[in-house]
């Protein structure tokens, strides 16, 4: 049987589609192309850079298992220093090679059995063209002449863009009014000096709680409106001696046996957000621990959540209280009525209400949820993905859906973010992709496309399972969807392991040639 190697089409070069690309060429295929809205790889890495962003997984837990790191400075690594592993990683596996960048896809449609992605590349980035042809569309002054807008044709379809990756702001009257810097946690001001400066933040998430005491040590006054607030898990990030370093070089087993722990003390944990035990009953009792270092009884009210741990996504820290306590950091509870050039000004029962004076505003307002990084998705039929997920989103097994033959997501809704590492979960999902392209190399497939009734059976047993689990237990968060159904996993990763090691086919509305 004469063998085809299938063209793939990966969008993203963040923590996930580096992997994908990784396993690909490990395994011989090459016949692949990576899509880059940005001018360097990293993803969420690249685009996190407030003070303070690290990772809330440990770092021996958050590398590639091929690819270890004896290195790291601290339990919870920083942003930059995880952004470097990751652009090392590209070039020690020649991934720069494979990818586009600086180009943003537009469209893909699934016709005549491929995908045809429409991408648009940006010519005046250093990635983009030669330095004459640069100049010369830059005399022409025309936006559209510095870009280039292609439609290459594809057998399989790989987004790697990661669940969170449109950056969501507030609709508050008047944003765009504010006469002071204002910026996004993932559109970071670099060049911006925060000294000295009253500083407003909008949004009580991970990074909200992460960059409060960086911006407390630095501004002249923090004013944090909070909606909701959020249980912190109190979590040392202790700093790794080059003792500790020179053992895991020296003894790779170390490093091995140290994520493996953290991988256990993971999946341990996070049983508490499934069902009642021990775990659960430690979680409740360690972060209210936590919410008691705060002194002022007032001030502690404040910041206790309506909801219960890990309800929403839970937050670990060990700077968040002692920076809440500050003199210069206030907490705002009121609702925010609208923002004015000079401010933010919150409901204080009056009838104009009252000014909150800032210099800087910093919404950290997080993502929208499942957003894959390309404007229309379009399946069979013409449907599009927006229209298929309106009425909720479903999935089979997190990776594939009816309806969007040889379209595959990674770290898709339904996978288990909550209580899995996503390096982990990426690795699962690429080695059951990798299944799928090796049928396509033998010629057992051409299409492949998860059947709707299995989707369906799939889609309510998850139902059935997420009674008793804490994401239903009361609060408003983007693991729900629209219809009130939890979009994560509600069973042990290793349920997730199990169910994804092998590729059934029976499960599937396959063509083969």
């Amino acid at each position: 049987m004469n063998k085809k190697e299938p063209r793939i089409c990966i969008i993203g070069a963040g923590m996930s589609g580096m992997l994908m690309a990784i396993k690909l060429i490990k395994a011989g295929h090459t016949n692949f192309k990576i899509y880059e809205r940005a001018s360097t790889v990293g993803g969420t890495w690249r685009e996190n850079r407030y003070p303070g962003v690290a990772c809330d997984v440990a770092s021996f837990a958050y590398c590639y298992p091929f690819e270890p790191n004896p290195n790291w400075s601290r339990r919870f690594s920083g942003g930059p220093e995880i952004f470097e592993y990751f652009k090392k990683t590209a070039v020690k596996y020649g991934l720069i090679d494979y990818i586009q960048f600086n180009t943003e896809v537009l469209k893909a449609e699934f016709k005549d059995n491929r995908w045809h992605v429409e991408a648009t590349k940006n010519l005046t980035s250093d990635e983009g063209g030669s330095s004459s042809v640069k100049s010369i569309l830059e005399e022409q002054q025309d936006p559209s002449a510095l870009e280039i807008t292609e439609t290459e044709v594809f057998d399989l379809f790989v987004a790697a863009t990661g669940p969170l990756n449109k950056r969501k702001y507030p609709k508050i009257e008047g944003l765009e009014s504010f006469a002071g810097e204002r910026f996004h946690t993932a559109d970071w001001n670099d060049e911006y000096d925060l000294s000295d400066k009253r500083i407003g933040v909008i949004g009580t998430g991970s990074s909200s709680v992460q960059m409060l005491s960086p911006l407390a040590h630095m501004g002249k006054q923090v004013n944090l409106f909070q909606r909701t607030a959020q249980w912190v898990m109190h979590t040392e990030n202790v700093e790794y001696s080059p003792f500790d370093k020179f053992l895991k070089r020296k003894l790779p087993l170390l490093g091995y046996l140290t994520r493996r722990f953290y991988d256990v003390i993971g999946e341990l944990f996070g049983q508490a957000a499934l069902k009642d035990g021990w775990q659960r009953r430690y979680i409740d009792k360690a972060t209210l621990e936590n919410l008691n270092s705060v002194k002022d009884p007032e001030l502690r009210k404040k910041l206790t959540p309506d909801h219960k741990a890990m309800c929403k996504r839970m937050i670990v820290s060990d700077t968040y209280y002692p920076a809440i306590q500050r003199d210069n950091v206030d907490v705002i509870t009121d609702n925010i009525l609208r923002i004015e050039p000079a401010g933010v000004v919150v409901d204080d029962g009056s009838e104009s209400g009252r000014l909150v004076e800032i210099d800087t505003l910093i919404t950290a307002t997080g993502f929208y949820p499942n957003a894959w990084g390309v404007d229309t998705i379009i399946g069979e039929n013409g449907a599009t993905l927006e229209e298929r997920w309106d009425a909720g989103v479903r999935t089979y097994r997190s990776i594939t859906m009816p309806g969007f033959p040889n379209f595959f997501m990674m770290i898709g809704p339904n996978s288990p973010i909550t209580n899995l590492s996503l390096i982990d979960i990426a690795e699962i999902g690429a080695d059951y992709i990798l299944q799928c392209v090796d049928k396509f190399v033998d010629g057992e497939l051409t299409t492949l496309a998860p059947k709707a009734d299995v989707t369906q059976a799939f889609t309510e047993s998850l139902t059935n399972a997420f009674s008793g689990t804490r994401w239903v237990s009361g609060c408003n968060s983007w693991y729900l969807e629209v219809d009130g159904i939890p979009v994560t996993w509600p069973w042990a990763p290793s349920r997730f392991r199990n169910e994804l090691k092998k590729l059934n086919l029976n499960d599937y509305e396959v063509m083969s040639s």
